[in-house]
């Protein structure tokens, strides 16, 4: 997939072409999915599939809708984390952390920071805490390069026009042409700012060929549960893929 590099030579203005964002495709699933976008529209000749049909409502539903079956700021129902007012920044990874495949990505998970519900392609009711966040933040993102992204990004994105210019980009991309094959996996994490609304979580990556990516991942306290909060222009997370090294991060996984 990332084999054609005279594309990689063009200077195209949408974030999901930028070089940046290509060359640091191969740390995650979402990214995978976006960066693989700058070879099929930038002159690979091909159609994507048809845009997947509009996302089923779901546990997350925020539009007052039978589905949420809550109030304003309630948690969705049938989601219970003891979270206290733990707004302490993680310094280990949880102790019943538990890996997970999803589609050829290892995502961690958590019985205490999350998820514990699963709803088809949902995985939700993440802690309210920052450990909660950091989990929230892999899932989601892993799940943009599945199949049932439409159905997550709805779900977990917070609504708006970072939103729309994601899906908008995203529907370009068939699902029968995006492989796992160059998908890193997750080698550590530390939080930023924190409060109890709004978070930046950072992920340390480790590529097919053993390098190092992070990306920075806003995140948001949405209808009850975390959401990544695109970009105005549908980017996902901010990456960096030049220097980097695992100081300051907390190792796990792939570390």
């Amino acid at each position: 997939m990332f084999g054609r590099k005279k594309h990689q030579a063009e200077e195209p203005t949408d974030f999901w072409k930028q070089r940046s964002w290509v060359s640091s495709a191969v740390f995650l699933g979402a990214a995978l999915v976006i960066g693989s976008v700058s070879f099929i529209t930038g002159g690979a000749g091909g159609e994507a599939d048809a845009t997947p049909s509009e996302a089923v409502k779901g546990p997350l539903s925020t539009d007052g809708s039978k589905d949420s079956g809550r109030g304003k700021g309630e948690r969705p129902r049938g989601c219970r984390t003891q979270d206290g007012e733990d707004v302490t920044r993680p310094t280990s990874a949880p102790k019943d952390l538990k890996w997970k495949n999803l589609d050829g990505v290892t995502v961690p998970t958590s019985a205490s920071a999350g998820p514990t519900r699963y709803s088809g392609p949902v995985w939700w009711c993440y802690a309210h805490t920052p450990m909660g966040a950091v989990m929230a933040a892999h899932s989601i993102l892993t799940h943009m390069s599945t199949a049932d992204w439409r159905t997550v990004a709805e779900q977990q994105l917070v609504a708006g026009e970072g939103r729309d210019a994601f899906v908008s980009q995203r529907s370009r991309l068939g699902q029968s042409q995006m492989t796992g094959d160059d998908a890193g996996v997750p080698s550590g994490f530390f939080v930023g700012s924190f409060t109890k609304d709004k978070t930046q979580v950072h992920l340390l990556i480790k590529g097919a060929g053993g390098g190092l990516g992070a990306a920075t991942v806003s995140m948001r306290w949405s209808g009850g549960d975390w959401k990544v909060k695109p970009g105005t222009d549908g980017s996902l997370f901010a990456t960096s893929d030049s220097g980097v090294n695992s100081n300051g991060f907390i190792k796990w996984g792939a570390a």
